[in-house]
């Protein structure tokens, strides 16, 4: 029957790796089954590789075992004396035969241990210690040794009859209680076994130690430092030359203009990228002081109205040409008018009528004008800036509306703002500002630039090509997307999308880094959202996916957390089958070597992955720390920026490099090249962390004493998981 059902069990694909092993005392009939379970058998050989061993226990040999098994090994039985708990000082001082495998005794309770067997030139390694008690007293049970010449130890005389050497007969238990204790014995065995139990443990100690030593070295070299930003600020094509002059255009646009620094920032921000910004608020707040004083930092031609529903074309584009009319051609003169301006400032820029708003559509986007007849002719315009003290009102309007990359709505001034402003000599004015022609570059803005502007505008345009994009920052996006969609039903144009991703290029640029960071992803506040009350919408939905590796810091690393301790957990029953043996020298089966190997390559690609991510924290924790420098993030936002993302970075950064260093160890555990022995291999991989550990979530002492219902009532799942560990640690 154990036989059938062992059959059926290594018919599945779970079991289907697996040996078998029979121990008997070899009373077996000839032939020991069925020959059609005999039939039966060897095709299951044949169609799983099994192998079937057999173990004798009182017999040298047995015909029908040896029929049934592939190979068969015995106790090799003739010894004069056994050894038990009553043995006497007679029987000690008797000769003991010698043979080439050796039982030794070890007494019940002594600390568990590896232990290697030879059997006809194999070794194996068994992990475990088996006791067994009998009479009340503590038994002596037989383990393997490897030693040459050993003597084997039998626990009591074998008897004859049905009965021989059967664990499960009580029928002499009165032999060993007549017999007197020997307290010698005990204490020379238990000497013996506690130290050699403590040199293993000893030894797995040192090898855990070791390794932890290697790992904390090896995390140490790989670990990513602030040269690379240092590198990248210095590389050929780097535009951190442009910082100070960058940051002054700021000052300049924004002198004597209190509250106002954020709107400066976007407006420089949005000529220096080539792109248009909105402005929405009450009149009198400063919007069309901040449209003429970028024209100056352009050094080219202001164009500013105040549109309304009756606003016509000439009053925009210009005039028509009359010298062309007498030539039958339809021509304006753009001299002095949006098509020939540099900067532009339009108030009101929803009241545009259908009569100029296809026109201007095509000078926002395209940068270009239809001339009539004379075709299109190019547009110098850098930055158009829109006021409006209202959002559009008709769908003829969205298209307009999503020309204007940069939006901000604009407030009154503070109550603590207002005193400010009234104290000031000239509240909102700037050496800018005494320059009042349409058409002048002339005034003291225009100094900013040494070079000129057009060369800080190329070299950031050629070096936000060479910035990437990195998969972090394009999912980040993605996922933006459609939490506009699913939850505020806000619909992003592709085209929205792509000039958002070169404006968070350009930023990166500016700042003298090669790639988009989070931190430049701040900026997306000011693009996504549709409406203003949206914009804190956005915000909130930004601080909690700017930080790498995962919004909450529980969930940041559980999905490797889980992954290694199920990969450490395989290791264990492979390691365990090949007796510790990791490249096959020692005898081990190539299918479990073959298995070793493939979850040593799982453990290396885990590995590669932290190591990302823990580079990517430490960046991000670094230019978190350094974000009041930001051109472009004003720096109230970035002192908020530190308070949010700073702790969850730390915390997420600190179980990154636990689970790093975690996974380090196992993959040189499992590694040919180290010095751990085969003994040892597997109490050292069991050693290495505990399940579970390293989620970085503690509890405190009134935690710790909740009940289980509390408890459960109290935690998520995996919080609930991590107090019933903590609490079963506490108990130990």
């Amino acid at each position: 029957g154990a036989l059938k059902h062992a059959m059926s069990v290594l018919g599945t694909d779970n079991m289907s790796a697996a040996d078998v092993l029979l121990v008997t005392d070899g009373e077996i009939p000839d032939p020991p089954v069925p020959n059609e379970l005999m039939q039966d058998l060897s095709l299951l050989k044949q169609r799983t590789g099994m192998q079937i061993h057999g173990l004798l226990v009182g017999k040298k040999e047995s015909l029908p075992l040896e029929k049934l098994c592939t190979k068969t090994h015995d106790f090799l039985v003739g010894y004069e004396q056994a050894l038990s708990v009553g043995v006497t000082r007679e029987a000690l001082r008797a000769p003991l035969r010698r043979s080439s495998t050796m039982l030794s005794a070890v007494p019940r309770g002594a600390p568990s241990a590896c232990r290697s067997v030879s059997i006809h030139g194999q070794t194996q390694t068994f992990n475990r210690h088996f006791y067994t008690k009998r009479g009340g007293m503590s038994k002596l049970f037989a383990r393997y040794s490897d030693d040459d010449g050993g003597s084997r130890i039998r626990s009591r005389k074998r008897k004859s009859g049905s009965n021989r050497g059967r664990l499960d007969n009580d029928e002499d238990d009165n032999v060993w209680d007549n017999q007197p204790p020997n307290d010698n014995l005990y204490a020379d065995v238990n000497a013996s076994v506690e130290q050699e139990s403590g040199n293993f443990n000893l030894a797995v100690q040192e090898a855990v130690e070791k390794i932890k030593d290697e790992v904390e070295v090896a995390m140490g070299t790989k670990r990513w430092s602030t040269a690379v930003l240092v590198h990248e600020r210095n590389a050929k094509g780097s535009c951190w030359c442009y910082r100070d002059e960058l940051k002054a255009a700021v000052e300049l646009v924004g002198e004597g203009l209190i509250e106002r620094e954020e709107e400066s920032r976007l407006v420089v921000l949005g000529m220096i990228s080539q792109e248009h910004c909105l402005l929405l608020g009450m009149p009198g707040t400063g919007k069309s002081a901040l449209g003429r004083r970028l024209s100056k930092l352009c050094g080219g031609p202001f164009f500013q109205r105040l549109l309304t529903r009756f606003t016509t074309p000439e009053e925009i584009f210009g005039p028509l040409s009359l010298k062309a009319l007498e030539n039958d051609e339809y021509k304006r003169c753009t001299e002095g008018f949006l098509p020939h301006a540099s900067v532009a400032f339009l108030d009101e820029i929803f009241k545009a009528n259908s009569a100029i708003l296809n026109t201007l559509l095509t000078i926002l986007n395209e940068r270009q004008f239809d001339n009539g007849a004379g075709g299109r002719q190019d547009c110098p315009i850098r930055c158009v800036v829109g006021a409006s003290n209202e959002m559009p009102d008709s769908d003829e309007l969205d298209a307009l509306y999503d020309r204007f990359l940069l939006r901000k709505e604009v407030f009154q001034v503070s109550d603590d703002g207002l005193i400010q402003m009234l104290s000031m000599p000239t509240p909102g004015l700037s050496p800018c500002d005494h320059v009042g022609t349409i058409n002048s570059s002339e005034g003291p803005c225009d100094v900013v630039f040494t070079g000129g502007l057009d060369s800080v505008v190329n070299a950031l345009a050629l070096a936000a090509n060479d910035v990437k994009m990195g998969e972090e920052a394009c999912v980040l996006m993605r996922d933006l997307r459609t939490f506009l969609r699913e939850d505020l039903d806000v619909i992003v144009s592709d085209r929205r999308l792509v000039k958002s991703a070169r404006l968070l290029k350009i930023s990166a640029a500016s700042n003298g880094r090669a790639r988009v960071d989070p931190i430049d992803c701040l900026l997306l506040q000011y693009i996504a959202w549709q409406l203003p009350e949206q914009k804190n919408a956005v915000l909130e939905w930004l601080w909690d996916h700017l930080t790498p590796a995962g919004s909450t810091p529980n969930a940041a690393v559980s999905q490797f957390r889980l992954l290694l301790d199920s990969i450490r957990q395989e290791a264990i029953m492979a390691v365990r089958k090949t007796a510790g043996d990791v490249t096959g020298l020692a005898g081990a089966r190539d299918t479990d070597i073959v298995v070793i190997q493939s979850l040593r390559s799982e453990v290396s690609r885990i590995i590669k992955l932290l190591e990302q991510q823990a580079f990517a924290l430490d960046r991000h924790m670094e230019l978190l720390r350094q974000s009041l420098d930001h051109l472009w993030i004003n720096p109230d936002e970035a002192r908020a920026a530190q308070q949010q993302l700073l702790p969850k970075a730390k915390i997420i950064s600190w179980e990154t490099n636990k689970a790093l260093a975690d996974a380090l160890s196992l993959e040189r555990a499992l590694s040919d090249s180290s010095d751990i022995s085969n003994e040892i291999r597997l109490s050292v991989i069991e050693t290495l962390w505990e399940d579970g550990v390293g989620t970085g979530v503690s509890f405190t002492d009134d935690e710790m004493d909740l009940s289980m219902r509390e408890a459960k009532a109290k935690y998520d799942i995996d919080t609930f998981r991590a107090w019933k560990r903590a609490r079963k640690r506490a108990n130990k």
